[in-house]
């Protein structure tokens, strides 16, 4: 049980803080401002078709990219708060597939719920996985994903208790 909470502890932090996910709860982006961001890491095709896969009145809460395809090449998620249908505390998350450098193909659009602040939808691509964060007002959740013949497969969830008077010990 104390390994849990280290490894709980450790993922947390890693999660809030490794620069794959780019933005604070104070950062959300419009989209216009995101997809300025996303002209210096991805080519003027690949601009053009993530601007038609993405609904325009958004905000932005996160994001993160790398290979989670296992193709070689970043795809991407993104979590928006579409400002006319998103519910409450919620956010959607898009799965995108990169398609040579080229495109983005939508693979799984998803909703989480978050419990205070969208921060805690959260994402690390590493390993050929894209884990994704979230919590309720008991637990902490990580799921672990990869995209499988264009579709997205869930391959791990590991849930922990939060017990903040109990953390560290």
């Amino acid at each position: 049980m104390k390994h849990s909470k280290i490894i709980l502890l450790a993922l947390i932090f890693g999660l809030f803080f490794i620069s794959n996910t780019r933005l604070s709860a104070q950062d959300e982006m419009d989209f216009e401002d995101f997809m300025g961001m996303m002209s210096e890491s991805i080519n003027e095709k690949q601009l053009d078709e993530l601007s038609y896969l993405l609904p325009l009145k958004i905000k932005v809460t996160g994001y993160a990219n790398g290979d989670f395809s296992f193709d070689g090449e970043n795809d991407l998620v993104i979590a928006i708060r579409d400002t006319k249908k998103t519910p409450k505390n919620t956010v959607d998350v898009y799965f995108f597939e990169n398609i040579a450098n080229q495109s983005y193909k939508l693979v799984k659009k998803q909703n989480y719920k978050y419990y205070e602040i969208s921060l805690e939808v959260s994402f690390l691509v590493k390993e050929g996985k894209c884990y994704v964060t979230n919590r309720d007002d008991n637990n902490w959740y990580f799921t672990g994903y990869r995209i499988d013949s264009e579709k997205l497969v869930q391959d791990e969830k590991e849930v922990f208790p939060i017990e903040f008077e109990n953390a560290g010990n």
